[in-house]
């Protein structure tokens, strides 16, 4: 009787392990819009706002070395940033006064 309770036991965990790791093909494909609340969707939030943070600085850094705010993103270009960083959702970044905003992500 231990035995089959034992081998019940080990049969159950392994079941519940197979269920827990999902095991669909439910995930986006390249070039697919991914889920806003998925991993990648996630993933991409965070990847734009560590973006709309560089350019911040990039905004700061500008004021401190030409005494004004620049009035685009693009005057970032080349003193404070190499390049506008792209959004990964494929967002578009906008400079409102001060203020960094993704079409996508907002601010």
């Amino acid at each position: 009787m231990r035995r089959w309770l034992l081998a019940f036991i080990v049969l159950a965990a392994v079941l519940v392990l197979i269920a827990g790791c999902g095991g669909g093909s439910e995930t986006a494909a390249p070039g697919e819009n991914a889920t806003p609340g998925g991993p990648v969707g996630q993933s991409e939030a965070t990847a734009c706002a560590a973006n709309r943070k560089l350019i911040s600085g990039a905004v700061q850094q500008y004021y401190a070395m030409e005494g004004t705010y620049p009035k685009s993103i693009q005057q970032l270009v080349p003193k404070c940033l190499q390049s506008v960083p792209a959004c990964p959702a494929g967002g578009v970044y906008n400079l409102k006064g001060t203020a960094v905003t993704c079409s996508v992500h907002g601010s």
